[in-house]
């Protein structure tokens, strides 16, 4: 046939993502400006988010992502994180085409028509701030941490439940992100006449207000949670969110597609055939085709602010790619750090590094083996964690990732066995062994709840 023109591949990448998702069947939930699907391993909570707003789409339980809609087709169909090449690339664009009812154009004058639908490119993307610098970012957040208290509930959690005293809480810097307008409002302005501008900083954005333009911080409210770097620098936060946001989740051949907060269309995943309409008041709702009921969202999210003007969010920054992860050390070495500065190696021994995941796990964790763990979100993020490795220069590191998610198929993120895998082939030829520590996933779920009932792992070397 010839080749395909360029005009061709440009329309093919320029395809709105979510139309492109809706066609491949994706079942779709709206979070703030964000639309979250399943991944393709499968999981419980969806956890891929396209923001059609700036035209991309991410693995947020990953690595993957991308900025068009043939990334996306590669990832949702051919299961890639990479980006295609050659045939791959090629095929992509005519199967987009396809399904998004683009005519494809040859160099040569010949077309290839497909009018089973009408083609939807993205509208005008907005461009969210880049990330400022790691230097800038602690700057930042630092002077954050001097005005946000940490309320009594959430002092009462970490005493309760993770049994983190007061006083512990305070060192690891543990903050109460607020609901209220205001006070978020009256304490961004404190920081911003102490730090200066707050552009590409996530977390804080620039909001359309009564009386024109001013900045916030923005996100749900909840316990924030520090993600430190290797030289005990401040790169973000998790939120452990006070209230879960509420998901529609459909089962067996049923998929929904969301019209807004409330509303939605049934759609029967087999045939693509739309069944009806419905809104949350009306689940659980059941049928022999599949079941549709209300699942509570994800515990934790990122202090981000994507631009987002449905919310009037006009100038704002993502936590960005990659991510943060988070070193955890004993308390008193945190302590010693924070006081001292320096080179983590000045204050503790790295000869030994855990992995897991979630900051707060690990410094938990860290007090029990009195060793430095390196933490990311979720197990399908664990080779961000490679580049501070290699630079600590650890003679082993230790895979203690979540009991399930060592046994569990429905997992968010990779299996743990193949990242071990992973890992070994970047590890071991710099000298580094890899190992994974086991415990009965019915005994406790994180190692922190291991250590709490007085167990502890078994450690296996892996030759």
């Amino acid at each position: 046939m010839g080749r395909i023109s360029d005009v061709t591949i440009q329309k093919a990448k320029e395809v709105d993502l979510l139309f492109l998702a809706e066609q491949i069947g994706d079942s779709l939930q709206k979070v703030g400006q964000t639309h979250f699907t399943y991944r393709n391993e499968g999981e419980n909570t969806p956890s891929v988010g396209i923001n059609p707003t700036k035209g991309i789409w991410k693995d947020f339980a990953g690595v993957a992502g991308g900025r068009d809609a043939i990334s996306y087709y590669h990832y949702r169909v051919n299961q890639s994180d990479t980006y295609p090449k050659g045939a791959e690339f090629i095929e992509t664009v005519e199967k987009i085409c396809e399904l998004c009812g683009i005519t494809i154009e040859y160099d040569n004058g010949k077309l290839r028509e497909f009018n089973n639908v009408e083609y939807k490119p993205r509208e005008v993307i907005v461009r969210a701030a880049e990330k400022a610098p790691t230097d800038r970012l602690h700057e930042v957040y630092s002077k954050m941490l001097k005005e946000l208290p940490l309320q009594e509930q959430h002092i009462l959690h970490l005493k309760e439940v993770r049994k983190i005293s007061s006083q512990y809480a305070k060192i690891r810097s543990y903050r109460t992100f607020v609901q209220d307008k205001k006070t978020r409002y009256e304490k961004t302005k404190a920081i911003k006449r102490s730090v200066g501008s707050l552009e590409g900083v996530p977390g804080f954005a620039e909001m359309k207000g009564q009386y024109g333009l001013y900045w916030s911080m923005v996100g749900r409210a909840g316990m924030m949670i520090p993600f430190r770097n290797i030289h005990n620098q401040i790169e973000g936060f998790q939120v452990m969110y006070d209230e879960r946001p509420e998901l529609i989740k459909a089962d067996g051949d049923l998929r929904i597609q969301m019209k807004d907060y409330n509303n939605f269309t049934i759609i029967q995943k087999s045939t693509g055939e739309v069944l009806g309409e419905a809104n949350r008041e009306q689940l659980p709702l059941t049928s022999p085709l599949g079941t549709i009921e209300i699942q509570l969202g994800p515990k934790y999210g990122w202090f981000s602010s994507p631009i987002n003007p449905e919310k009037g969010i006009y100038n704002g920054a993502e936590i960005g790619n990659p991510v943060p992860y988070h070193t955890a050390v004993p308390i008193q070495v945190l302590l010693n750090w924070t006081l001292h500065k320096g080179d983590i190696h000045q204050h503790m021994e790295v000869e030994e590094v855990w992995w897991g995941e979630g900051p707060l796990k690990g410094d938990i964790a860290a007090d029990f083996t009195k060793k430095l763990h390196l933490q990311v979100a979720g197990v399908g993020q664990w080779k961000y964690l490679l580049e501070p490795t290699k630079h600590l220069k650890p003679k082993r590191v230790i895979f203690a990732f979540d009991a399930d998610a060592q046994n569990k198929e429905d997992t968010v993120g990779l299996n743990v066995m193949n990242a071990v895998k992973e890992a070994k082939n970047e590890l071991q030829p710099l000298g580094i062994q890899v190992a994974i520590a086991m415990w009965p996933s019915n005994v406790a779920k994180g190692l922190d709840d291991l250590f709490h009932l007085s167990y502890k792992p078994k450690i296996i070397d892996i030759p």
